[in-house]
């Protein structure tokens, strides 16, 4: 017996001076003065994210290139147009002249000759390709800027939210690390006037230790969920900030149902509006060989096939965009229900601990009975955590997936 005592005790002072070691650092953090503080309000976050981020810069440079392309189709197809009036007004002069003096100009190459440039094929060809494709150009560069608004709003949201998240974790590891202080000191009570043995004192011990290291895991999350955000927001990742606003379910009635949300994200994604305009360049490419070239022909065919490869891959692109909202969708309501699920399994938890300490000071439990009580109302509560957090990302990410994929793994 004595062995187990002297091992618990020699866990119990490893683990305390881990975590007087590790602690270190977040002294270091809390002796910053609260003036270099910066507060953020997510609302303040998604404005300095916009001010501060260059993708949005880029998405603009990338409309005005789309404009200058559009702009230089046009100005070649003016001064194609303009050289062939011109040639025409010289050919009518000609036919003016005397045919003394068009021989005599004729016999040094300087009759002028109609190319018939605006009613050959290539020519006309190559400006309605080049025109559709620069429409296309413009229209998916003046939706990319507003995508990129969008997905910066929806990154920061996200990383404010996993952060509001760790901070609640950390909170709820605090509350934990507090309770396991009043067993010890129950468990010590107990001991010195000889209702329990020495053995509950040292679980008390452990259990103290354990919640001292669950609480260094917490803070390191928050940590590193507040440097996420930080470098998202371009803000230096050793600045101190709080936010301001409070990690809560509230929920709210959605403004469309699913299937008007499917339809919405139809009309607004940009990979569908992508996919349209490769199949429309494709159709267009296909409709204009088709014209000149016999089905029979190689070039008939290839234009065929391209158009039908384009048709295929926007209707998978439009089947995989819905079966992502309907994901989403399902995700949102399965948070919902486990809210409420787990609000009840909280109250149970809590209650149930409360009896098993009031049964231990009795003399009616063992220790490791209210360490299992202890427990199971931490795990409740981080659940609930994650539950909230799970429906929180998953309402947004209904917001956004109407204009862009938010695809990906973006958890606590």
């Amino acid at each position: 017996m004595r062995k187990t005592w002297r091992g618990k005790s020699i866990l119990v002072t490893v683990i305390i001076l881990a975590l007087i070691t590790s602690s270190f650092v977040f002294a270091q953090e809390n002796s910053k003065s609260e003036d270099d503080v910066l507060e953020l309000s997510l609302k303040e976050a998604l404005e300095i994210a916009e001010e501060n981020n260059q993708q949005v810069k880029i998405s603009e440079l990338g409309l005005e290139k789309a404009k200058l392309a559009k702009k230089q189709y046009r100005y070649q197809d003016k001064k194609a147009k303009d050289m062939e009036d011109a040639i025409k007004e010289a050919i009518e002069q000609w036919n003016q002249l005397p045919e003394e003096m068009q021989r005599e100009l004729e016999e040094e190459g300087l009759k002028p000759v109609d190319p018939g440039l605006s009613s050959s094929f290539e020519y006309t060809y190559q400006m309605d390709i080049l025109e559709k494709t620069t429409d296309i150009g413009v229209k998916l560069a003046e939706a990319g800027i507003d995508v990129t608004v969008k997905g910066i709003h929806f990154g920061v949201e996200a990383a404010y939210y996993g952060a509001l998240s760790a901070k609640e974790n950390t909170m709820i590891a605090e509350a934990a690390l507090e309770r396991q202080k009043d067993m010890l000191k129950i468990a010590q009570a107990q001991y010195n006037v000889g209702t329990v043995a020495k053995k509950d004192v040292l679980d008390a011990e452990v259990q103290l230790a354990s919640a001292e290291a669950n609480l260094l895991k917490a803070q390191v999350q928050e940590e590193k969920a507040y440097i996420n955000l930080k470098r998202l927001l371009g803000l230096p990742l050793d600045k101190p900030i709080k936010l301001t606003d409070y990690f809560e379910y509230n929920p709210k009635d959605l403004e469309k149902n699913l299937e008007e949300i499917i339809e919405e994200a139809q009309q607004s994604r940009i990979d569908i509006m992508s996919a349209e305009g490769t199949f429309e360049i494709a159709k267009l490419d296909f409709d204009l060989n088709s014209k000149v070239y016999p089905s029979n022909t190689f070039i008939y065919k290839e234009k065929e096939h391209a158009m039908e490869e384009a048709r295929m891959k926007l209707a998978d692109t439009r089947s995989s965009v819905e079966a992502e909202v309907r994901g989403i969708w399902l995700d949102l309501k399965e948070a919902e229900t486990n809210i409420f699920v787990l609000d009840k399994s909280l109250e149970m938890a809590e209650e149930s601990l409360r009896i098993a300490k009031l049964s231990y000071e009795a003399g009616l439990i063992r220790s490791v009975d209210v360490a299992a009580a202890e427990e199971g109302f931490k795990q409740v509560q981080l659940q609930r955590s994650a539950v909230i957090y799970n429906y929180n990302l998953a309402r947004l990410k209904l917001e956004n997936v109407v204009y862009f994929s938010v695809s990906g793994s973006l958890t606590v």
